[in-house]
């Protein structure tokens, strides 16, 4: 195998971020929101995992997710990919296009402390790219202002009127691929109209990854919320005051809303992939080293089934392609 595999457990939170290759493909603008939407929810459709919190930035997202069934995580991310490539690839009147990295960071969040930092990293992001003041501004498609303002309950549960339109029926962008004020309002309402849209319910559930931690105290819910609500907005003082001192600005949702889609963009660099979110450095190596125990059993079971020699996979790994019967080695495992 050329590549680490990967392991996802049921009742655990993940954190996915899906990166472009290059450019930024999804300037935030009504339009962006309304497809991101539909794909989110059409996606959702058959409850694939539970989502929780995200931020959908012109060239990534981050999104915390929980897998209902651990097999069904990987489907998620990659229709998730899939469809708004075939999305972008229509807008912009492409023949091919390739837009993500080869695969996204999926990253598991270990302990309660680790998620309550990481939450206000992801609604930070625009902040700290520059593009808005505070998250509030930020005119992408995010969850903040469903985990402000939620029931403070694992059960609570934001659901988001969506229409998914089938790529087969999008219109294309005008030729210079950006779209004005007046024309990016008429292309929303004739998508939300549209006689071939499809209407699905998006549900975010913002606190359900406090009960992965066994939290589920109300007073100890809206305490925890309270206290990352507080970080986000001391960021957000310091950072303004960072960009008053150095006598710069920040974007603005108007100039974002007005870029192109698919402008030209060359990240700075490419970050690091993780699969392990862990602040304890007791904790953390031990993680690792179990992972790296099942990736090995993972490497063995491979040889076996290149050899036709019976195997059983670790749960929560995800299988290679097996060859169809006729052309399989004669002693394949029924595990497989």
């Amino acid at each position: 195998m050329g590549r680490s595999n990967r392991v996802v457990f049921a009742n655990t939170l993940y954190e996915i971020v899906p990166r472009a290759q290059e450019g930024l493909p999804l300037p935030p603008t009504e339009v962006t929101n309304q497809l991101l939407t539909g794909i989110l929810a059409r996606t959702q459709r058959d409850s694939k995992v539970t989502l929780c919190n995200f931020v959908e930035m012109t060239n990534h997202s981050h999104q915390h997710v929980i897998p209902n069934e651990p097999q069904k995580q990987v489907g998620f991310y990659m229709e998730y990919q899939k469809k708004i490539t075939d999305t972008v690839r229509k807008l912009t009147k492409l023949k091919r296009l390739r837009l993500w990295e080869e695969r996204p960071s999926v990253a598991m969040i270990v302990g309660l402390q680790d998620a309550i930092k990481r939450l206000p990293y992801i609604f930070l992001n625009p902040v700290e790219a520059g593009l808005v003041e505070k998250i509030d501004d930020y005119p992408g498609l995010n969850t903040w202002e469903a985990f402000t303002t939620c029931p403070p309950s694992v059960d609570a549960e934001v659901v988001i009127k969506a229409v998914w339109t089938p790529v087969s029926a999008l219109e294309p962008l005008p030729d210079n691929n950006k779209l004005s004020p007046a024309q990016d309002k008429a292309m929303a309402t004739r998508l939300r109209e549209s006689e071939d849209g499809i209407p699905y319910e998006l549900v975010v559930k913002p606190l359900a990854w406090l009960k992965v931690y066994g939290v589920t105290d109300p007073e100890e819910i809206e305490s925890i919320r309270q206290g990352i609500i507080r970080q986000v907005r001391q960021r957000e003082a310091e950072l303004a005051k960072e960009r008053r001192e150095a006598g710069r600005g920040v974007m603005g949702a108007q100039r974002l809303k007005a870029q192109q889609y698919l402008r030209s963009h060359t990240p700075k660099k490419k970050e690091r992939r993780i699969f392990v979110i862990c602040g304890d450095d007791a904790v953390r190596p031990r993680i690792i080293r179990a992972f790296k125990d099942i990736f090995s059993k993972c490497r063995e079971c491979y040889l076996k089934l290149k050899a036709g020699l019976p195997h059983e996979w670790p749960p929560g790994t995800f299988i290679p392609w097996i060859p169809p019967k006729e052309c399989r080695p004669p002693y394949v495992s029924a595990h497989c």
